[in-house]
């Protein structure tokens, strides 16, 4: 019983500490710049998960973390 605490501990430490390490994962560290109403191309998330809010670049949405879509204007 003890050698299966022991181990739980373990697997669930390791999974925690994985959890939390995103430094390796580029496309979340992106910046991502909101764009004005002047710009001539805009991205946003398909999902509209944060409204109206477009970018200037592509990459991924900051919420659902869906790539981000051209704007047809």
């Amino acid at each position: 019983m003890r050698n299966k605490i022991i181990m739980f501990s373990v697997v669930a430490a390791v999974v925690f500490a994985s959890a939390c390490n995103n430094s390796g994962n580029s496309t979340q560290n992106q910046q991502l710049t909101v764009a004005s109403d002047s710009a001539a191309v805009k991205y946003q998330c398909p999902m509209k998960c944060e409204g109206d809010t477009a970018y200037t670049t592509a990459g991924q949405c900051p919420v659902c973390e869906m790539n981000l879509e051209k704007v047809t204007q």
